[in-house]
């Protein structure tokens, strides 16, 4: 199991992570806005780093769970492993809703993947942390 100290330094990780999303989206440099004659476009969503579309819901959404990481790390570890756990499922669900989303859409797979692969890997970091060497989590082998 993640030791306390290792718990609540990944969350502050996370927490830093996640700011930095945000603050990245505001560098003119490394994203763009996206043209309100297109279809779908809502005022202030931007491209970021070109790949992903990112809007004020987004923002809001990471900017959100920066505090709060920052605040249970600044609390103690159970409240750091909390916040992993919560955040972690919220990020796994969200990936999953939009995969299924763009395989029904038939979205190309190679950018459907692509799109989602940030949320699927901060989401299985997240949980596994949370739960690695909890005794109380089953176990998937059989004895």
């Amino acid at each position: 199991m993640p030791s306390d100290r290792t718990i609540r330094w990944s969350a502050l990780g996370f927490a830093l992570l996640f700011a930095l999303v945000v603050v990245l989206g505001y560098i003119p440099g490394l994203n763009a806005p996206i043209h309100h004659h297109h279809a779908g476009a809502d005022p202030g969503e931007h491209m970021l780093l070109g790949q992903y579309t990112i809007s004020l819901l987004d923002d809001v959404t990471h900017g959100l769970t920066a505090l709060v990481l920052l605040a249970a790390a600044a609390h103690s570890a159970r409240m750091s492993r909390l916040a992993l756990t919560i955040f972690g499922w919220y990020y796994a669900v969200d990936a999953a809703i939009f995969l299924i989303t763009g395989f029904l859409q038939r979205s190309p797979l190679g950018s459907n993947l692509t799109l989602n692969l940030p949320h699927v890997i901060l989401s299985t970091i997240m949980l596994s942390l949370a739960y690695r060497g909890r005794a109380n989590v089953p176990s998937l082998a059989h004895p």
